[in-house]
């Protein structure tokens, strides 16, 4: 039986404040290709999910991973690191999306399950919203933003360390390249 924080909540996707059907059923759709796409091409093609992004220069991907804000060319510089690391199934889950005369956004919940190289497994759900944008007629993200949510220490937010706080890290493809394929 899959693990608890697979299984969607609710029926989806969720239409937001009178939403049009159609965009989306149309969203829900292209995020259904994205997250088919990371689990049978993103180890063979590293940027085949940026086939759903949009390839302005504004372009942004804020990951849970730190430094974590990627704008323009490095979502690509990003995406082409981080795949070869990736060793489980994603899943995106519990849709809520809004969409009106050609911009959007969708909340959701992605998923990721998988067996480490020491043998554990892992489960984790996390928090996920992109903003989209109907371009020469097809959906593309323009911005997705990851993150967790924290249990306070101790009802102590002057104890928690956040990322913001650490020194700035130098993207992590400069810091390994073998990890990032170069």
């Amino acid at each position: 039986m899959p693990h608890p924080n697979l299984q969607p909540d609710f029926d989806e996707p969720i239409a937001l404040f009178d939403s049009d059907p159609r965009d989306v059923a149309e969203i829900a759709a292209m995020e259904k290709t994205v997250e088919h796409i990371y689990n049978n091409e993103w180890l063979k093609t590293y940027d085949a999910p940026l086939r759903h992004y949009s390839d302005h220069p504004d372009v942004s991907f804020i990951d849970i991973l730190s430094p974590g804000q990627y704008f323009g060319e490095d979502v690509l510089k990003w995406f082409n690191y981080i795949s070869p690391q990736f060793v489980g199934d994603l899943g995106l889950i519990n849709m809520r999306i809004f969409a009106k005369n050609g911009v959007g956004f969708v909340y959701m919940n992605q998923t990721y399950e998988g067996t480490l190289d020491d043998g554990s497994q892992f489960v984790w759900k996390m928090r996920q919203t992109d903003v989209v944008e109907k371009i020469d007629g097809e959906w593309k993200i323009l911005h997705t933003h990851l993150s967790f949510a924290a249990t306070p220490e101790a009802k102590h937010p002057d104890r928690w360390q956040v990322d913001f706080e650490y020194p700035k890290r130098p993207p992590a493809w400069e810091v390994s390249p073998i990890l990032a394929g170069g």
